[in-house]
């Protein structure tokens, strides 16, 4: 018997906790002075000796369901039986979508066929499928229920991997004797990123082989270049190409376009359609010998769409300087600010809505609740940007209490300045487009400001005094923007300049840059909700793309040596592998679970001997 957690076994110490208590409570009559029997001789008083049985047997019974539970915890089990264990055929079964080629994957179902049916008597067989993922399609059991499941088995979307089928095997092994049969096509791009792949020194591999000789055209990429739509064709055949490429958009063919193609090359195809700015794209090539999966490609046009802004205001910030502002910039600029007033009572209301804008702007934070601090802060953490602005119906300790930035590190200036603007770093988004023009900036006169300590801000400009006048830093996966004076001619006269509408468009849209969501994905990266196989799918309200990856469109195949090449079979410790053989024998004979049924039984018989 071993034990797979022998550390456990220190719990048996415990049994001298009911032994002591079983001494330690022994019944010893005091003696009691009685006149009346005082010249009587004295004698002990016998115990019953039925007593002093159930006493024992309740001991035993105790220091029994001790034992019982450190054993069951240390995990027991017999290293002989699993020595006696049959052994294991594991079939491995390439489903990855070059197997999809006319005729191959009906040749690879016979293959595992036949793998199964040579198995010895008595000897268990597992099923694997495998791409880019390996999945257990039979656990190890008998052959009839891997001819079974085999069956179940198709070519899919996606591409090869060796080395997750590996790791799959190694783990249905376990260490022990192993024979796993791989069935598939030896294509190359199996092993592209891996150096080797390690498998246990005790599992005997056998690569069989379908045909690995194919002809395939691909469509490789699908995208736009100087407002055109463009394909990648690529041929992985050893003789030249051509064909017709069909453009569909929406599911409707728009566009047609021939292709020739030389042996082993790519080639680019252009379309005369001009592209359009929403919907979907398909481009798709007729391949007949070749690989289904990858004849067509799928993209989702995104149109561009104006950045979203709310603005947090107050009767006595309206902010009207900042709307004129971006009004005045419509039609001007490609990408158009549209900004919303909303008041502080209305945000915490307004969650839904805030989750679709692209950005919030602060004015005022008076009335602005707990709810509503809170979702603002779950705003900027979620990925939203946050252009802050000062001015008197901003407070700081309500801003620093939001976002939990230490007291006093934003506060009101009580001294007033008189002083100017300065950019420091002309390479700042917001002060880019500015150019040489920056210098307008030092005309504004600011007579009021916050007094922001810098730590752990990025300072894109300064007041002429050297402290800070536009600051930055990320929160969560968001960013705040932070303009240490106001937009509504306060505490300065920046709304009278040329440079307010320019300073206010930009800093608006670069907290508005929130990152995309992306709508393409391959077929083995697809997002929570997608269906693992190419093309056009909706989800979560918004249409994505999904595509093979181009990789397993090559037609380059590897000898078996080669390929057995790749494995490396040494490198496995031997402790590992022993303690993986242990944890195999402790699971299939679960004996902790005998121990603690065993306890119970013993507590149950305790309970019934301490009533009798």
């Amino acid at each position: 018997m071993n034990f797979l957690y022998p550390a456990f076994l220190l719990g048996a110490l415990a049994v001298a906790i009911p032994i002591v208590l079983h001494f330690l409570r022994r019944d010893v009559a005091p003696d009691v002075p009685f006149t009346a029997v005082r010249l009587l001789q004295k004698s002990p008083v016998e115990r019953s000796r039925r007593r002093r049985l159930r006493d024992l047997l309740l001991l035993a019974a105790r220091v029994t369901a001790l034992l019982l539970l450190a054993t069951a915890f240390a995990r027991p089990y017999a290293s002989g039986a699993e020595a006696a264990a049959a052994g294991l055929r594991i079939v491995a079964v390439d489903r990855s979508f070059s197997m999809g080629a006319p005729g191959r994957f009906a040749r690879a179902m016979e293959i595992a066929t036949a793998a199964i049916n040579e198995t010895p008597f008595g000897e268990r067989v597992a099923v694997v499928g495998f791409d880019e993922r390996a999945d257990v399609v039979a656990p190890p059991g008998s052959a009839a229920d891997a001819r079974s499941a085999l069956q179940t088995l198709a070519a899919g979307s996606g591409g090869t991997r060796y080395g997750a089928m590996l790791i799959k095997a190694s783990e249905l092994a376990t260490g022990g004797a192993a024979t796993l049969v791989v069935v598939t096509d030896l294509q190359r791009a199996g092993w592209e990123g891996d150096s080797t792949a390690h498998a246990p020194p005790s599992m005997k591999i056998e690569v069989r082989a379908t045909d690995v000789a194919a002809d395939n055209l691909a469509v490789a990429a699908l995208g736009f270049d100087d407002g055109a739509v463009s394909a990648s064709v690529r041929n992985t055949s050893s003789r030249p190409r051509d064909g017709l490429v069909l453009l569909s958009h929406n599911g409707r063919a728009v566009a047609r376009a021939p292709f020739k193609v030389g042996a082993e090359t790519t080639v680019e195809v252009s379309f005369p359609w001009k592209p359009a700015a929403t919907g979907t794209l398909t481009a798709t090539i007729e391949d007949p010998a070749g690989f289904p999966a990858d004849n067509s490609r799928y993209t989702a046009l995104r149109g561009p769409s104006a950045p979203s802004v709310m603005v947090v205001t107050s009767n006595t910030a309206p902010g009207q300087y900042l709307f004129r502002a971006l009004e005045a910039a419509a039609g001007e600029t490609s990408g158009n600010l549209t900004a919303q007033s909303i008041t502080a009572e209305q945000i915490a209301g307004s969650r839904s809505s805030m989750a679709a804008q692209s950005a919030m702007v602060v004015l005022s934070t008076r009335n602005l609740d707990r709810p509503a601090r809170d979702a603002i802060v779950e705003f900027v953490t979620a990925g939203g940007g946050l252009l802050l602005v000062a001015s008197p119906d901003v407070d700081p300790s309500i801003v620093s209490a939001m976002f939990g930035w230490s007291g006093g590190a934003v506060s009101l200036d009580p001294a007033g300045r008189q002083s100017s603007l300065t950019a420091t770093d002309l390479r700042h988004p917001i002060f880019r487009p500015f150019g040489s023009l920056a210098a307008n900036l030092g005309q504004v006169r600011f007579q009021q400001a916050w007094r922001v300590r810098a730590d752990g801000w990025q300072v894109p400009a300064r007041f002429d005094d050297g402290s800070a006048a536009v600051l930055e830093r990320a929160v969560g996966s968001g960013k705040i923007v932070l303009f240490a004076s106001d937009v509504d001619r306060r505490w300065n006269d920046f709304p009278l300049h040329p440079a307010f509408v320019p300073f206010v468009v930009e800093a608006v849209r670069y907290v508005s840059a929130r990152p995309a969501p992306a709508d393409e994905f391959l077929v083995a990266r697809v997002p929570a909700g997608a269906r693992a196989e190419p093309g056009i799918q909706q989800v979560n309200g918004r249409t994505i793309a999904v595509n093979v990856d181009a990789r397993e469109s090559s037609t380059g195949a590897m000898t078996q040596a080669e390929f057995l090449a790749m494995i490396d079979s040494t490198a496995a410790d031997g402790g590992v592998r022993q303690q993986a053989k242990a944890e195999q024998a402790e699971s299939r004979q679960s004996l902790w679970q005998y121990g603690l049924m065993l306890m119970l039984l013993t507590l149950v018989a305790e309970s019934f001997v301490g009533k009798a």
